[in-house]
Parts: structure tokens; sequence; C-alpha cells
């Protein structure tokens, strides 16, 4: 076996036991509800639930861990590193990790940081939705503004050159509605 088969298997065993493991809640918590649900092992002499009786709820054991290869991974299989700042995106594998962007990130810097990871190529596990819209403005107006450039050049080949001199001269003329012989008439009646 490979050792992304392995890997595959350990994270399909983690899920089923993640599926059947209980909800250990500490003793006497459905008695007194001051005591919360968090867990604290029981240490009565006496303890029903530390003897293991039938119809008493489940202890904390080894048995209900996941598998050492699996252990501590992301659901995808790849290692989760979490990220404060630029800097510590160059050293992400993005093969074998993905990223947690850190919650005490300020917004600008989290989009900085997710581009950055985009170029680069590496997953992030916690974006929000308010920057994915973020980052989908940021994108679309580099494509809108390609576009309108260039509906409106021609490219050089097609585009026409402009006369230059005397010739720009006749053409300014020719749209005012001039003529030669317009022309010696108005020069012969200003004499």
């Amino acid at each position: 076996m490979s050792g992304s088969d392995k890997l595959s298997r350990a994270l399909k065993i983690r899920e089923k036991i993640s599926q059947r493991r209980p909800d250990f809640i500490r003793q006497e918590a459905n008695r007194f509800p001051r005591l919360g649900e968090k867990w604290r092992s029981c240490t009565g002499i006496r303890s029903k639930m530390r003897l293991k009786k039938k119809g008493r709820a489940a202890i904390v054991e080894s048995g209900y861990r996941s598998p050492v290869l699996a252990r501590g991974l992301h659901p995808s299989g790849k290692r989760e590193i979490l990220v404060y700042n630029i800097e510590d995106l160059n050293k992400i594998n993005p093969s074998t990790d993905v990223i947690r962007i850190a919650s005490t990130v300020g917004k600008r810097k989290r989009l900085e940081i997710l581009e950055k990871s985009k170029t680069l190529g590496v997953t992030v596990v916690n974006i929000r939705p308010s920057e994915k819209v973020l980052l989908e403005k940021r994108e679309a107006p580099s494509e809108e503004m390609k576009e309108k450039e260039t509906k409106g050049k021609a490219p050089e080949e097609e585009r026409p050159q402009e006369p230059e001199g005397a010739e720009k001269e006749a053409m300014e003329r020719k749209e005012e509605g001039w003529s030669a012989e317009r022309e010696e008439k108005e020069l012969e009646g200003s004499e």
C-alpha cells in the first residue's frame, strides 16, 4: 500500500469512529446543571460510571481515538497551518498543506494573504463570504478595463494614419465644404 492509500483509508476510519463517538458528559451533569457538559473523569471509589456499569454514560478511552496517520489533519487529508502574515505563506507547501488565517488578523491583511495564496495555489480553509465578494470585485475591474481598452482602440495596423501639413489642411477644408473654385472666388472678391 502506498502512502496516499494508507492516508485515505485512515481518513475514512477516522470519519467512522467520529460518527460513533458518544458525547462525553460529566458524571451527574444531568442532576446538577451547574456542573455543565464539560468532561471531567470520575474518580469516586464506588462510581458506577468509572466501573463502566451497564446503562451508564461512556467515559473517555483510547479506543475512541482516530488513527495516528489521520490525527490532526484537515478532512482533505492535508496539514492545517495557522497563518498570521504574508511571510508565513513562504513556508507552505501547497501539495501537503492548507492554511487557516488567524482570527486576530485584520481585514486588509486578510485580503492580502488571500490574494497571495491564490497566486501560490494554496487552499484557504476559512474564507469569509464578505471576502469572496471583495476578491471578485478586485478581479472584475481589471478584466472590464482590459475589455474596454480593446474595444476602444483599433489595432495599429488597421488604424489609418493621420495626414500631416498641407494634406491635413485640405482634409479640414473638405470637411467644412470648401472647394478650390469657391476659394478662388473669395480671393478675387477680397481684392
